[in-house]
């Protein structure tokens, strides 16, 4: 059964798909779902329109007791079916209870039922995983019930994603995770309603996450000082909620202990810090000690693990949202200004460290990110895994090659493998020239010499300020890609000199 997205739901087509899919479902018994996801990703906006799809029943749960929590349901159920249906004292009873005369009313599909927030439930009700498993047992497809959809959702990943592991109650049960992440960078340009300049500015500060436009407001204007005025009202404004966003972010997931030491994490790895030793240099720890913490921020999706695809060595350590990044670089250092509304000599002051360490990094991100989503668009159609690597070269002691991307069929790390792309991103404020793409044309040739298959691999130079006459005339061939940031934020019309 196909259901047509709301007008309100932005993008999210696939997401809205695999949900109604499993919502409508016809198969006999009860049928698990999981939705997880960072918070202000829209997972519960979704939600909430599935059901008002499907006739479901939303449940958004609360910080509140055992007991709080099972009148809450009681009470939004009742208001569902119509009828009070007296006091649970257990969430097996409540659960059975509800699956049972939800589907007595359900008329043109399969009752569907959504738990939200549902760490909040577990955090008091640490059984309750189990009961969703003696309820699945009772009502599973085996047992010859009728249709049934369930659905867990909450923001806290590190619980989430631990509900379907191997050693826990709900593992093999489950027939939906559906993970809801930020938007690519062109589709947050469309929510945005901005052009490819401004968008690239705001998706460096806040990333793709949807919810931050409903407490920001509008894009800024074009120009340098309109910009600064947007985050002078927001960001910058310690009146603004965003101004402590890493504490709302942490405070989410109940599985981080220790404030202190992850904020200190954030800190280190925002300032460069990309490897457990560095890190547990600045923060004060061993870095054995550090390592339960890192896996834990990792866990939550709050840090990121970067392989080099061709080198045998530790993953580089990134923080992985944006609006945490800004604020450990421009807002913390300068906290004392901004709390005294001096927020433009801050800026000031900050200006280079925004350049190049926030819209530097970002820009190679977009740039890695084009590759593997729209590759295709400029005939870039052999593309598995993309990131970044480090070839040895005597002559200039070495080089970081921005953006590479390997075969479908090649394996990281793997010496042999099929190099398909190479490419190079600078968010500076001069034009890229011809001695970028000899330089990655030599970065080739070092590669073939050292045994791999990059003989027939395509160049593609990412800039934010456009490129020179001569590399534009020295570009003419099908395997040189030249994008600027209009091409990068366009449709099919990419344009390849």
């Amino acid at each position: 059964m196909s259901i047509t997205k709301p007008d309100a739901v932005f993008g999210r087509t696939h997401e809205w798909d695999d949900l109604t899919r499993f919502a409508t479902d016809p198969t006999p018994g009860l049928q698990i779902g999981v939705v997880r996801g960072r918070r202000r990703h829209g997972k519960s906006f979704l939600l909430e329109h599935l059901c008002e799809a499907v006739g479901g029943l939303h449940t958004l749960a609360l910080r509140q007791s055992r007991t709080m929590a099972l009148a809450r349901f009681t009470e939004s159920l009742a208001q569902t079916v119509g009828y009070r249906l007296g006091v649970f004292s257990d969430w097996v009873q409540a659960l059975d209870t509800a699956v049972e005369v939800l589907s007595r009313g359900a008329q043109d599909g399969p009752p569907l039922l959504v738990l939200d927030e549902f760490p909040y439930l577990v955090d008091h009700s640490p059984e309750l995983p189990s009961a969703i498993q003696a309820l699945y047992d009772r009502r599973g497809p085996r047992k010859g019930h009728p249709p049934a959809k369930l659905i867990l959702c909450g923001p806290a990943i590190s619980v989430m994603s631990t509900l379907l592991a191997g050693d826990q109650a709900l593992r093999g049960r489950a027939v939906l995770d559906l993970r809801i992440g930020p938007f690519g960078f062109r589709d947050a340009a469309d929510y945005w309603e901005a052009e490819p300049g401004t968008a690239f500015l705001v998706d460096a500060v806040l990333g793709g996450a949807p919810g931050y436009r409903d407490i920001v407001g509008d894009a800024p204007g074009t120009g340098a000082e309109a910009f600064f005025r947007w985050l002078e009202r927001t960001v910058l404004n310690p009146s603004h909620i965003l101004f402590t966003e890493p504490d709302y972010l942490l405070a989410e997931d109940p599985r981080i202990g220790d404030r202190a030491i992850s904020h200190a994490i954030w800190q280190a790895v925002s300032g460069g810090a990309s490897s457990p030793t560095q890190i547990g240099g600045l923060v004060g720890m061993d870095a054995k000690a550090l390592t339960y913490h890192l896996n834990i921020m990792r866990d939550a999706a709050f840090i990121s693990y970067g392989q080099d695809l061709l080198l045998q060595r530790q993953p580089v350590i990134t923080v992985a949202d944006p609006a945490v990044r800004f604020h450990n670089l421009i807002v913390q250092p300068n906290l004392i200004d901004m709390e005294l509304r001096h927020a433009r000599p801050a800026w000031e002051r900050s200006r280079k460290t925004f350049s190049d360490k926030i819209l530097g990094p970002h820009f190679e991100e977009i740039a890695r990110s084009w590759v593997r989503r729209h590759g295709a668009e400029a005939g870039l159609d052999d593309v598995g895994q993309v990131g970044t690597t480090e070839v040895a070269c005597r002559e200039h002691r070495g080089h970081e090659v921005d953006v590479i991307a390997l075969s479908r069929s090649a394996v990281a790390r793997a010496r042999g493998g099929r190099i398909t792309v190479l490419g190079e991103a600078k968010c500076t404020a001069r034009q890229r020239t011809l001695g970028d793409l000899l330089r990655l044309e030599h970065i080739r040739d070092l590669l073939t010499a050292a045994g791999w298959n990059a003989a027939e691999t395509r160049f593609v130079l990412f800039s934010r300020n456009g490129f020179s006459p001569d590399l534009r005339g020295a570009a003419a061939s099908e395997r040189v890609h030249l994008l600027d940031l209009d091409s990068l934020y366009g449709d099919a019309s990419v344009r390849a000199c």
